[in-house]
């Protein structure tokens, strides 16, 4: 009898719906691989494309990134206005399922008109707290639907990653409450959406684009609008030789500091996100309240 018992309740086991695996998604860079990390949280991890010495604009791609790629049922990466490279692989990789973030909705505060950064708009959207708040629930819809399983553990993690990227922006907002106004040069036009999102006024760049060395006239131009403005901190960015910024700044008086767009420097995962945004204002704020 007890024989019988056993062997019913393990057909009645394999009579259930097999849970299928949740689906396997990979980011292109670190600040977006956190936000998918907090969505995906107790479920799945993310795999993430390029590390932290990687240039998003422009590298030589490696068998082991194309085979991710390969295998990922779902990419979320910024957009071929950062990473053109990305764009012609996942194409030759026939990679069907993806979310250029780019072309979600985006914070309005940041007119991308008047954007440099490759003559078109710039591309650096995560440093838009506003932005990541609504990815959060965009990578949880879509989740949710591939994954129907796990759609409630998806949406309760975006609502509480929701929570906490609305405490980081008050936080930064108070941290920069002193320098609202303040006028910075930045190496290029990365800074925008973070710049626009906190009150802080780019008064220039030092380089066209990632790709352009700046020009002699550009240099000219850039220090006679350092005098004019009375601009103080000039920001280098880690992966491009300071040299020229240094240099500048020594016959302008300006002080200088260094701005991490991606987070190069901070440890991949859920919490890079908050820390990447909380570097950037603690660099801020040291600079113009010395």
């Amino acid at each position: 009898m007890l024989r019988l018992i056993a062997l019913l309740a393990l057909l009645a086991l394999l009579a259930l719906p097999a849970r299928a695996d949740p689906p396997r998604v990979v980011a292109d860079i670190a600040p977006v691989h956190s936000l998918l990390a907090q969505v995906m949280a107790g479920v799945a991890e993310p795999a993430l494309l390029l590390d932290g010495s990687a240039n998003p604009h422009d590298m030589q791609m490696r068998p082991s990134q194309a085979r991710l790629l390969a295998r990922a049922d779902l990419v979320v990466w910024i957009g071929p206005a950062l990473s053109p490279w990305l764009a012609s692989a996942l194409e030759g990789l026939s990679v069907a399922d993806q979310i250029i973030l780019l072309d979600a909705p985006q914070d309005a505060a940041h007119d991308d008109g008047d954007d440099d950064h490759h003559h078109g708009p710039d591309p650096h959207v995560w440093l838009s707290p506003a932005n990541a708040r609504a990815w959060v629930t965009l990578f949880a819809d879509d989740l949710a639907a591939r994954d129907p399983d796990n759609a409630a553990a998806y949406r309760a993690n975006a609502a509480r990653a929701e929570a906490a990227l609305i405490d980081l922006e008050a936080a930064i907002a108070a941290r920069l409450a002193p320098y609202q106004g303040a006028e910075i040069v930045t190496l290029h036009d990365a800074f925008g959406h973070f710049a626009d999102s906190f009150g802080i006024e780019i008064a220039g760049t030092l380089r066209p684009s990632d790709a352009t060395a700046p020009s002699v006239a550009a240099t000219v131009a850039l220090k006679a609008l350092v005098a004019e403005h009375g601009v103080t901190c000039a920001f280098a960015e880690p992966g491009f030789d300071p040299d020229l910024l240094t240099a500048i700044a020594g016959e302008t008086g300006l002080r200088t500091g260094t701005l991490d767009a991606t987070g190069a420097l901070q440890v991949p995962g859920p919490g890079h996100y908050a820390a990447t945004l909380t570097a950037l204002a603690d660099e801020l704020a040291r600079c113009l309240g010395e």
